[in-house]
């Protein structure tokens, strides 16, 4: 053994974070995997995934091509549950856990190709498309499925239907009074039954009152447009207008108050509008012939209250209007509304919803109206890039809306008057390639993936601005496969306060790697393929993957997979919990030393051993493999899943619960002469669960070795 006098002790690596740059310092690994910082500040090997429907005894719930998953808390006080899944071409919803009844009787499926509350195809394949999109508002959830079509749906807690228009009715069809108001035709030319009362509709001549009570009225004309208006308050585009209804011009015979000669007007083949709308808002022209305009204005309701009361057809079955409101009643001017087409990306901000990379313009941005989360008025689109660039992503700030196109970043703001929006550019050369990856840190800060790695937004007002914050990994983003990254998805884990996004990583066609930033640096998991990711918005804060996990012994299935939590009825397939240290040296940088001895510091987890790999002089040859106890062997503890309750240890002292103890271990290696070192530290059981480890830190000696030969003694 080597004189302890020239022994020199490097001070102890607490390793938290990885970094991919081959100068690091000591306390900075080059890679952690399948590891979580602790509250008590140590990493400790991860566990889990659970599936989130347990196993009844009936098998777990079968799912095809899972796309997207996301929970929300619906109706006034949250007191409406939601989870909701895109599995292949459905969406559905969870209906809780129904122990005894067969295992997919779990979800009911809301939009399906067949047997669902809303029959629609969403399509589904495997193309690299943005995962299933969700977005919750005060009365509901839009969401916007991953497929072909990229229409968007709206889910109240109760009712799933398209969100908004995307066409407008057909106009209706004017018939003429054929006397005073009492009878009129339809349009089979049969005479339709009287109505009671003095007809309204029509101008009185200005010399109407020429002599005692002769009178008369001109000749006027009128057009109607109908708008449909569905449960949730949204309205359709306007229809054409109809085409010219005529009063024709009627003298008095001299006796009777000139009003007698105003008529009734009736409007028939007024479109019922699609599945969802619950009224119609009938809209009229005042007299265009003596008012010298064609301006619309909506005819009122009579009887129907809240967002009814403009709806004068409150139903969607009625095909005939009649009509008896005078000019000087029409006041309100309908909404220009415009027909959407197909869309793909949705977010929430200054209390309106916002609408993007819609099919026929992917460069657009649409905000709705406030509170009609689907109804988007005409001329208030934005194109943020003027060269017209695809939006990738959308995120609401501090100071406004954050809008991405793949190469350059966008800011949406309220105009100086208050009315309308402006942009401007917050960086001409980062943008967003997956709208999944944007999520907000506890602390404000805007995470997301871009092209050449992660990105975030701090500050505000003048100093907001926009960084790269994954310079410590970039050589390994590099290996991310750039025609699949748009699939990336990502959530904020609430208790660790950490951002995890899920990549597809060297070729892979699955999320298959998840990069986890703490706001100071990196390390990454592989435990479950996550196709789409959600935080639950309860007091739980569950983290549930929409993807792939693997039992042991077995191959990978789909499903919905809590992670961080582990049950006894599935047991994930073995993985390596790791940490590898930089190239190491301590006190001879530029000289040859020679390693002898690593101290490990740890926690008492499980009864297992930990493998210390070593490698030397920057090659990622292995030289030299030792092992080290997860437990002080010289005062063995209790173990989780061993130990028998009112048991008793060794010494037959009754066993007492407490709290995993600290210990440190020393493993001794030899790698004689060398300039630089690496150890991996990694615990897997092969072929049964992987036990826990609990790391807090390391150091080691070593001892000068001055010579100059490169290789060493074999």
């Amino acid at each position: 053994m080597a004189d302890t006098r020239f022994r020199q002790r490097s001070d102890v690596l607490p390793i938290r974070v990885e970094s991919g740059n081959l100068i690091l310092p000591g306390d900075v690994g080059s890679k952690i995997s399948n590891m979580f910082l602790t509250e008590e500040g140590t990493l400790r090997s991860i566990w889990g995934p659970a599936p989130y429907i347990p196993n009844y005894g009936s098998n777990f719930p079968t799912y095809t091509n899972m796309k997207g998953i996301y929970h929300a808390r619906l109706g006034v006080g949250g007191e409406r549950e939601v989870l909701l899944i895109q599995d292949g071409s459905k969406i559905r919803v969870f209906e809780g856990w129904e122990a005894g009844q067969g295992p997919n009787d779990t979800w009911d499926d809301l939009i399906a190709p067949t047997s669902a509350k809303f029959l629609a195809d969403v399509g589904t394949d495997d193309k690299p498309r943005f995962p299933c999109q969700f977005e919750s508002t005060p009365n509901g959830v839009v969401i916007i499925p991953s497929g072909e079509s990229s229409r968007p749906f709206f889910y109240d807690g109760r009712t799933i239907l398209p969100l908004g228009f995307s066409h407008s009715p057909g106009p209706p069809l004017g018939m003429s009074p054929l006397n005073a108001g009492k009878t009129w035709y339809d349009h089979d030319g049969a005479d339709v039954a009287g109505w009671a009362g003095e007809g309204r509709v029509g101008t009185i001549a200005l010399d109407s009152l020429t002599t005692g009570h002769e009178g008369r009225i001109a000749k006027s004309e009128y057009r109607a447009a109908v708008q449909w208006l569905d449960l949730w308050g949204n309205l359709s585009a306007l229809s054409g207008q109809s085409d010219t209804l005529t009063i024709p011009a009627t003298a008095s015979t001299g006796v009777g108050d000139v009003e007698d000669l105003l008529k009734f007007v009736f409007w028939v083949g007024i479109d019922p509008g699609p599945p969802g709308t619950v009224g119609r808002i009938l809209c009229r022209t005042r007299d265009t012939l003596n008012s010298g305009s064609l301006s619309l204005y909506e005819v009122s309701g009579y009887s129907a209250g809240g967002f009814l009361s403009s709806s004068a057809i409150p139903d969607n079955v009625t095909t005939g209007f009649p009509d008896n409101v005078p000019d000087h009643f029409l006041l309100s001017v309908p909404h220009d509304v415009e027909a959407v087409p197909p869309y793909k990306l949705y977010t929430l901000a200054f209390g309106r919803g916002w609408a993007a990379n819609f099919q026929d313009s992917p460069g657009k941005i649409h905000p709705s109206m406030p509170g009609r989360w689907g109804t988007f008025l005409k001329n208030e689109e934005i194109y943020p890039d003027p060269r017209g660039g695809e939006v990738t992503g959308m995120c609401q700030v501090q100071d406004g809306l954050l809008v991405f196109t793949e190469n350059t970043t966008f800011i949406v703001v309220s105009s100086f008057g208050g009315k309308g929006f402006q942009t401007r550019t917050l960086h001409p050369t980062i943008g967003c390639v997956a709208p999944s990856s944007i999520k907000t840190m506890p602390d404000g800060t805007a995470v997301w993936l871009g092209r050449e790695g992660f990105y975030a937004a701090t500050g505000s007002g003048d100093s907001l601005g926009v960084k790269i914050i994954s310079e410590s990994i970039s050589t390994n983003l590099l290996k991310i496969n750039r025609a699949r990254a748009l699939q990336s998805t990502a959530a904020v884990d609430v208790r660790e306060k950490k951002y995890r996004c899920w990549t597809p990583m060297e070729g892979s066609k699955t999320n298959n790697v998840c990069w986890e930033f703490d706001g100071q640096g990196w390390t990454r998991r592989s435990d479950v393929e996550a196709a789409d990711v959600c935080v639950t918005q309860d007091h739980r804060h569950y983290m549930l993957t929409a993807g792939k996990a693997t039992i042991s012994g077995g191959s990978a299935a789909q499903g919905v997979w809590l992670l961080d939590h582990q049950v006894q009825s599935w047991l994930p397939n073995p993985r390596a919990a790791m940490i590898q240290t930089c190239w190491l040296r301590a006190a001879f940088i530029g000289k040859r030393a020679s390693p002898l001895t690593v101290y490990l510091w740890f926690r008492e987890m499980s009864s297992g051993t930990v493998t210390i790999e070593a490698q030397r002089d920057w090659k990622s040859k292995v030289i030299e493999t030792e092992t080290a106890p997860l437990y002080p062997t010289d005062d063995t503890p209790p173990f989780w899943g061993a130990a028998s309750y009112g048991g008793t240890d060794a010494d037959g002292d009754e066993i007492v619960w407490e709290k995993r103890r600290p210990y440190w271990t020393r493993v001794d290696i030899s790698l004689p002469s060398c300039e630089v070192f690496r150890l991996k530290i990694t615990l897997k059981a092969a072929g049964t669960n992987p036990g826990s480890w609990d790391f807090i830190g390391m150091s080691f000696d070593e001892a000068p070795h001055p010579d100059t030969f490169r290789g060493f003694p074999k």
